[in-house]
């Protein structure tokens, strides 16, 4: 079973005009990222029938929507609203994480609750920094005894601060928030994206190591980040079983072969990439599949 474990998707009425759509809703972060002004974008869109089509293509069998780290509430749950109908139109190939904006206090916590008993499967993907909220906030600590009481985990945006390129809508992550929040929501699951911004390395730190038991690793936007060797490097450091195949589907991760949103290079980076058949297994899905109760 093949898994992406990590893509974003839209309806044509946000990508037929994403600046105004995103002026519309106040969400001037996501309409940076998504459509920077004076330099090309690496944003793809796809319909979910494009998506369905391109998953047969590569042979994907599941992929799961992260939502987006917006400013504001409803956004958020706007999103949960297409995640929800498009998990129930095709609950085999779908799956859905839950978008909430930590710091809007009820409102948020009700909205997440209604859309995990909807079916989505987890909160995220998230980022404080956009959002405007602390891992120490009390908002924060709500969200995450919610997730507990679900067993669901959360998918946080992390950034390796060496990964930066001049005029990119990321920022730097700071990653001792990411340790400290290890540290106080022992109890709680996480995936930190994007090879959890250089996160695994610091496994090599035993004291660190045991914080960090409960946390995964996606491999979303790989190419655009890290050496192919990054996949044996990081099975090497902490095993392969933390690790989620990611694309950030419908992002361009291969913008200089292709200017088409697609699932096959990255497939095909991660099975050259040195992993044994068993590792591959159960990075490809294996892992995601026991994760997410598919």
């Amino acid at each position: 079973m093949i898994v992406d474990s990590h893509i974003h998707m839209y309806p044509p009425e946000v990508f037929s005009d994403p600046l105004a759509w995103g002026a519309r809703h106040r969400e001037p972060w996501w309409t940076f990222c998504v459509a920077p002004p004076h330099q090309p974008t690496l944003q793809g869109w796809a319909t979910v029938d494009t998506l369905l089509r391109d998953m047969d293509t590569a042979g994907v069998d599941h992929a799961v929507m992260l939502g987006w780290y917006w400013e504001h509430q409803e956004t958020a749950e706007l999103q949960n609203s297409w995640f929800i109908d498009w998990v129930k139109q095709h609950p085999d190939r779908l799956s859905g994480f839950a978008s909430v904006v930590a710091g809007s206090g009820q409102r948020g916590l009700d909205a997440t609750r209604r859309a995990l008993d909807s079916g989505l499967r987890g909160l995220g993907e998230l980022l404080p920094q956009a959002q405007g909220f602390s891992f120490k906030d009390e908002s924060w600590a709500a969200l995450m005894a919610l997730a507990k009481e679900y067993g669901v985990a959360t998918y946080l945006h992390v950034t390796d601060p060496l990964a930066i390129t001049p005029g990119s809508c990321v920022k730097a992550t700071p990653l001792e928030p990411y340790i400290d929040l290890v540290k106080d929501f022992p109890d709680n699951l996480f995936i930190f994206a994007h090879w959890g911004g250089g996160i695994p390395f610091y496994e090599l730190n035993r004291r660190l190591r045991p914080l960090l038991k409960n946390v995964y690793y996606d491999t979303a936007a790989s190419p655009l980040l890290y050496d192919p060797k990054v996949y044996a490097q990081v099975c090497d450091l902490i095993g392969p079983e933390r690790i989620l195949f990611g694309t950030d589907y419908p992002l361009l991760t291969h913008p200089r072969l292709t200017q088409t949103p697609e699932f096959v290079r990255d497939l095909e980076e991660a099975r050259s990439s040195g992993l044994s058949k068993t590792q591959l297994e159960l990075v490809l899905g294996e892992n995601a599949r026991r994760l997410f109760k598919l």
